[in-house]
């Protein structure tokens, strides 16, 4: 647990000039909060409440992994999970938050629980930045964007009576 927590802070990448957290705000990892709020519940949740900064718009984009992390296994820091260490090409998403068509905050998700849908979310409002949980085609969690339109939700007492 902590060591998966620890690598996503470790994946994150601040945008060039950051804004240091104010006292009492949250600094750590907002894919690390995704993942604990999936262990927690299964209820929406709006991504301005797992934020600490100022964002207009959040997106989730594809990109090659790079380089892998270089500190893992020293001392029993961080482990070296391949799932943790992806080959350089392999596709990863990440996570950003842009203000003003600036980015002001982006983090790779390497935790499986913190995937996002296709089709992935471009420039959605912090107004409509609902999260929800919905099924991917191997049957895994995933997060998904909470529609607007009547009628498309399922609510939760009535979750899993379909056999799924």
């Amino acid at each position: 647990g902590a060591a998966v927590l620890f690598c996503a802070m470790v994946g994150m990448e601040a945008a060039a000039q950051p804004a240091p957290p104010r006292q009492g705000e949250m600094a750590d990892s907002v894919v690390s909060r995704l993942v604990a709020w999936r262990a927690r519940t299964d209820q929406p949740v709006t991504l301005s409440a797992l934020t600490a900064f100022d964002w207009d718009s959040f997106s989730v984009i594809r990109t090659p992994a790079g380089m892998a992390m270089a500190n893992c296994n020293r001392e029993g820091f961080l482990p070296c999970d391949k799932d943790l260490q992806p080959s350089a090409d392999t596709l990863i998403q990440v996570l950003r938050f842009d203000r003003a068509g600036q980015s002001v905050y982006q983090e790779r998700i390497m935790a499986a629980s913190a995937n996002f849908a296709d089709p992935l979310p471009a420039a959605v409002p912090r107004s409509q930045a609902t999260l929800v949980s919905c099924d991917g085609d191997q049957g895994q969690r995933l997060w998904c964007l909470q529609s607007k339109r009547p009628g498309r939700q399922i609510p939760p007492a009535l979750r899993g009576l379909d056999g799924g």
